[in-house]
């Protein structure tokens, strides 16, 4: 017949916590991870009386023991210390390579920032009125898909929002092919452009083009929406099978044209 394991009960005294059953294996990892002191207490499951760790001997061998003073350590300690400092001589820092690729970036994000604002900003930029959604088709190259947002649906009837503005109707067309007839929902749309490019990898140019009597937030969602659709596409596709959109905004045009 097996032997019944004995369980112990451990009191730390710090946290003034009791851990009941303890199997005796447990406690002397406890003892070698620190988690138990000498100070600590413990007794048999069961039993009333609260044994000090450090005078039981069967954990004494589980102890930490201090190391004694050794010749050596204190020849080390008179041994030089590298502090890691390496002086250069103020010519040779000059003849490092600098590295232009933050600077760079910066630039970009500049560039990218003043190309979305300069529509919408007074003075002395002139804001850019953008073109009708169902105009300009010349400008729409080969292979080039096209979003339009226009303030009138397939019919040519302009609604009106609760706030008094049109509300806009986006489209999708690959050159002169429409693709997605004009709808409320930007989401249809995206749907339409995400199932037509299929497995479709490296780069895709997109023109986006929206009456030019609607808010250039709608450009700006309509691009943000794309990104997120990218982001999508390319999850879980190697770097091989990629697909990169290249999103660009139409030119405005006269009236009338």
């Amino acid at each position: 017949m097996a032997q019944k394991k004995r369980l112990l009960d451990i009191w730390i005294t710090q946290f003034n916590t009791v851990y009941r059953e303890v199997p005796f294996v447990v406690a002397t990892d406890w003892l070698q991870e620190g988690r138990l002191l000498a100070e600590d207490k413990v007794r048999i499951t069961g039993t009333t009386a609260w044994r000090l760790i450090g005078n039981v001997p069967a954990f004494v061998p589980y102890l930490p023991k201090a190391e004694p003073f050794r010749a050596e350590d204190k020849a080390e300690a008179l041994e030089p210390v590298e502090v890691g400092f390496d002086w250069k001589n103020p010519a040779e820092a000059e003849d490092e390579d600098v590295d232009m690729i933050p600077l760079i970036d910066i630039s970009l994000v500049l560039l990218i920032f003043f190309m979305m604002t300069a529509s919408v900003t007074g003075g002395f930029f002139s804001p850019i009125k953008t073109p009708a959604a169902q105009h300009q088709l010349a400008a729409i190259t080969k292979d080039m898909f096209w979003i339009g947002i226009d303030k009138k649906n397939k019919d040519g009837v302009m609604e009106m929002g609760a706030d008094g503005k049109p509300v806009p109707w986006y489209s999708l067309g690959k050159e002169n092919k429409m693709l997605h007839v004009p709808s409320l929902d930007l989401g249809e749309v995206l749907a339409t452009l995400d199932q037509t490019l299929g497995d479709t990898t490296g780069e895709v140019r997109l023109r986006i083009r929206a009456d030019q009597d609607l808010p250039i937030t709608l450009v700006t969602a309509a691009t943000l929406e794309l990104q997120d659709l990218e982001i999508r596409i390319n999850r879980g596709r190697p770097k091989d099978k990629r697909l990169s959109l290249v999103v660009s905004g139409e030119v405005s045009e006269p009236k009338g044209k």
